[in-house]
């Protein structure tokens, strides 16, 4: 398999990122400057390092100025940095020395981001801050499956295994339905339907997928069983039944995020959740009574993207009244 169908592979896969491995493929090819089907080039994939995807971004930011924003720049790095892990995981192309850095938490000095980031915040020509992206679909297949682990565990009864449960039970509600840490922290067991399999946040009843029905069913059963018990009934609770302090870090989510992607931000869990309530077409002020979110958080999660916002309005439009009949 050449680089090319490699890469065509990959945008098929994760089309949202097609803008960005273009860019970079435009870069390739310029260094390169030979053709991207040519078996060749498999060479040079092999010494492709750290640095030679930072002068890739510096080449999009401060030659032909695609970038403008810290956050975009951001999105390119993280992009190209999965796409070589998709690389890695599904050809014999070897570059361990890439991969490792890569796959390194973000903190290390020697990792990928740490370096991508290095550049990004030091750079004038990049506007604003960066800000906390929602995450990625692929991260989401990740930490929900991680969540799925957890609360799929036949034995909760040690504080560790607890902690991990409670915080997967939270992520996978920060996921599906966008709700701030804030107002998990105010939900009670009274407010979970057994029979009916709904949830009510905020006088809203969300009704829940039947894998999280039978989570949450076990859950409940476990903590009834074991008396872990708050004087208010509130659901989210450490092993002991104390609730989840206001700090985020308390209920173990950042750490847990951290270990798996690299991130600590529970704002990239709560703006993936945000976003996937307004592509199906809620609006705003129903969103803030749900999720108790801020404007400025809602606002943050808006498609930018061009593609993705044509494929979000035409998804809404067929479900117009007599659309068919047009």
């Amino acid at each position: 398999m050449n680089y090319k169908d490699i890469s065509d592979n990959f945008i098929k896969e994760y089309p949202d990122y097609k803008s960005d491995v273009d860019n970079f493929n435009e870069y390739l090819e310029t260094y390169w400057k030979n053709s991207l089907t040519g078996e060749p080039l498999r060479i040079l994939l092999k010494g492709i390092d750290v640095e030679f995807i930072l002068k890739s971004l510096t080449y999009n930011v401060e030659e032909v100025k695609r970038y403008k924003s810290k956050t975009k720049a951001k999105r390119y790095a993280t992009v190209i940095g999965q796409f070589f892990s998709y690389v890695r995981k599904n050809t014999d192309i070897a570059n361990p020395e890439l991969y490792d850095a890569i796959s390194f938490n973000r903190l290390r000095e020697n990792s990928y981001m740490k370096r991508m980031m290095s550049y990004i915040e030091k750079c004038d020509m990049l506007a604003g801050v960066v800000e906390q992206e929602a995450l990625s679909t692929a991260q989401a297949e990740k930490l929900l499956e991680w969540s799925n682990g957890q609360l799929d565990a036949q034995d909760w009864d040690d504080t560790t295994s607890f902690r991990k449960a409670m915080a997967a039970l939270g992520i996978k509600m920060m996921m599906l339905y966008g709700i701030t840490y804030r107002e998990l922290r105010k939900i009670k067991w009274e407010h979970y339907d057994n029979r009916y399999g709904f949830i009510t946040v905020n006088g809203f009843e969300l009704r829940l997928p039947p894998k999280m029905t039978i989570q949450m069913q076990r859950m409940k059963e476990f903590v009834y069983n074991k008396e872990i018990k708050n004087e208010l009934g509130l659901l989210f609770v450490d092993r002991s039944g104390e609730p989840w302090a206001e700090i985020t870090s308390y209920s173990g989510i950042p750490d847990y995020l951290g270990a798996l992607l690299g991130i600590t931000s529970v704002t990239s869990v709560l703006k993936y959740g945000i976003r996937q309530l307004l592509r199906a077409g809620i609006g705003d002020s129903a969103i803030k009574r749900i999720t108790g979110a801020n404007e400025k958080i809602i606002q943050g999660c808006l498609v930018s993207d061009d593609n993705e916002l044509k494929r979000v309005i035409n998804n809404r439009i067929v479900m117009a009244e007599l659309y068919y009949d047009f």
